[in-house]
């Protein structure tokens, strides 16, 4: 025989109770399991809001295990902002999940020498600084500043080279995995 508790439906956690009997005895039983929205798109950004809020902390309690500021946090998940490679991986240890959530393509370019990269793509390409900024629809000036190392590229003007090597049949993934021969 056995006597069942209805089950109910809390902020996405599907709660049961029920009275087991079995051989000689009676066994009560609560399972709990928490239904997760994961989010809808894998950007890093909202990632990191969603494994946040699952391990139930603030972006104050956050800051302070990395040791940045609670704004930095905010800005990493609004996405105004791209976690770099090594926050990714402190990211990870705290929040007890894979690095590669946190960080994309672009933030392992950033943590690569960039410059060496941007300085390799040209040179496959066969062009000079000025005509490469103008592929990439950049001014020379400013370029030069990226290529020196003076600038860091932002994730519009990634974007753009990564258009380039495409458009030239060249895999975009040479930018952050190795330099281009």
């Amino acid at each position: 025989m056995e006597l069942q508790i209805p089950h109910r439906i809390c902020n996405g956690i599907f709660n049961h109770t029920s009275l087991c009997e079995f051989n000689q005895g009676k066994l009560l039983l609560h399972l709990t399991i928490p239904f997760e929205k994961k989010p809808k798109t894998n950007l890093p950004s909202d990632n990191l809001k969603y494994y946040r809020q699952r391990e139930q902390m603030t972006t104050r309690q956050l800051a302070e295990k990395l040791d940045i500021v609670p704004a930095t946090v905010v800005m990493y998940e609004s996405g105004k902002h791209p976690i770099p490679y090594d926050v990714a991986i402190k990211l990870a240890d705290v929040l007890k999940i894979e690095a590669a959530l946190f960080y994309d393509d672009f933030s392992r370019f950033l943590a690569v020498p960039y410059t060496e990269a941007l300085k390799s793509v040209r040179m496959a390409l066969g062009l000079s600084q000025k005509a490469f900024a103008e592929q990439i629809e950049v001014i020379p000036s400013y370029y030069y500043k990226l290529e020196e190392g003076n600038r860091r590229p932002s994730r519009k003007i990634y974007q753009k080279i990564c258009a380039v090597l495409e458009a030239t049949g060249r895999q975009t993934s040479l930018l952050w995995e190795q330099p281009l021969q």
